[in-house]
């Protein structure tokens, strides 16, 4: 599955959040695993929003009994009061919610702590965040980011970003938008002004998107759109202020490299199957094989996204010692897949009636390593808590 976010009227963290949290059927589940990420003095509850006739999610998020609202963002941070990165670090540390969930988060805050830095020419350590912005932001940049891996897409597409035109008001005067922290984070990202006078695209929303996005282009040809998340924003506009988010597969189509080489060690080829899979290969695998004139060798195959072939065919030639590759075109049918964390990291695989779960082995020898114990015992304990 893949994503693309369309963001017509901008981009703001709480309607990044909203959109993603309206693609799932469950939203009641959704809400009570969210409610439990641990974000402190936090409630989240969602409702249905209209704007301009068109229905969507909104999440409300209260913290300390105040609601988010757009002005409670990073344009009311201080350098004289607040708390630093590293405090900002330390709460996501707390979280209820995977490393790789944690990791991401700090990045992306990382993104707006450097870009706000750059706006004040202030070393990054001595930002400082207003107390109720800086929860809001870590609040809408978690859920984000906990509900993408949970979606486990593959590939997460970007339009170009509406950032409004005007000025906006904040704690150090009156800027012009986008404003400066939020243009700093759209380096290298297309965005547009319009004819909306007022600020469409936050800090933390343009950090989201710039982060996960792995390219932003006008809406690409969606083979297949399983689902349409509607995000809505507070904001009354004469446009529908709201982001989509399409879930979509592509067409089935990969390639198949391979090629034979007799003059490479273990070592060699075992290192090279390590970089195609670290460039993002699907798949990699290595087959021993009998040449011409009895020699042993190794056939080297590589699965890849059809568009990704010219990479994957130059990352052959590089780290092989071969002169010459095969690309054969097949089709293949595959169960869709999600990562949900039950403690463990659980692999969900659907499709065809079919239903298969299975935990990570990453965290099955972690635990066997824990207790002392085998990695058959590890992975009893795990099923018997996960019920795979």
């Amino acid at each position: 599955m893949n994503l693309y976010f369309e963001c017509n009227t901008g981009a703001a963290g709480d309607m990044i959040a909203s959109a993603l949290v309206d693609l799932f059927d469950e939203k009641e589940k959704i809400l009570k695993e969210l409610n439990g990420i641990g974000l402190h003095n936090t409630e989240i509850t969602l409702s249905e929003k209209t704007q301009c006739g068109i229905s969507g999610a909104h999440l409300n998020i209260v913290i300390n009994g105040e609601e988010e609202t757009p002005e409670a963002h990073f344009h009311h941070h201080h350098h004289h009061h607040g708390r630093n990165l590293a405090d900002v670090c330390e709460i996501i540390d707390s979280l209820n919610v995977n490393d790789i969930v944690k990791d991401n988060v700090k990045n992306v805050y990382k993104i707006v702590a450097d870009a706000e830095a750059k706006a004040h020419s202030k070393p990054v350590g001595e930002v400082h965040f207003h107390e109720l912005g800086m929860l809001d932001a870590i609040a809408d940049i978690t859920i984000s980011a906990y509900l993408i891996n949970k979606l486990n897409a593959q590939k997460i597409v970007c339009s170009p970003i509406n950032v409004g035109s005007g000025n906006v008001k904040c704690a150090h005067g009156i800027l012009p938008v986008p404003a400066p922290a939020t243009a700093n984070i759209l380096v290298g990202v297309p965005y547009y002004k319009s004819k909306i006078e007022t600020e469409l695209c936050t800090p933390t929303g343009a950090a989201v998107l710039k982060y996960f996005s792995d390219e932003f282009s006008e809406m690409p040809r969606l083979e297949s759109v399983t689902k349409i998340g509607i995000g809505c924003g507070n904001k009354e506009l004469e446009e529908a202020n709201i982001i989509r988010v399409f879930a979509y597969n592509d067409k089935n189509e990969i390639t198949e490299l391979s090629c034979n080489v007799d003059d490479m060690t273990g070592e060699e080829v075992a290192f090279a199957a390590e970089r195609m899979m670290d460039k993002g290969a699907l798949d990699c695998f290595v087959s021993p094989i009998i040449m011409k004139k009895g020699r042993p060798a190794y056939m080297f195959t590589v699965l890849c996204k059809k568009e990704d072939e010219e990479k994957f065919a130059k990352l052959i030639f590089t780290h092989t010692s071969t002169i010459g590759i095969r690309k054969y075109t097949p089709s293949r049918y595959t169960l869709s897949r999600e990562l949900k964390d039950e403690g463990v990291t659980v692999k969900r695989s659907e499709g065809y009636g079919t239903v298969k779960e299975k935990a990570e082995f990453e965290d099955i020898k972690a635990l066997a390593l824990e207790k002392d114990i085998s990695i058959f015992e590890a992975r009893r304990l795990i099923n018997k808590e996960t019920d795979c």
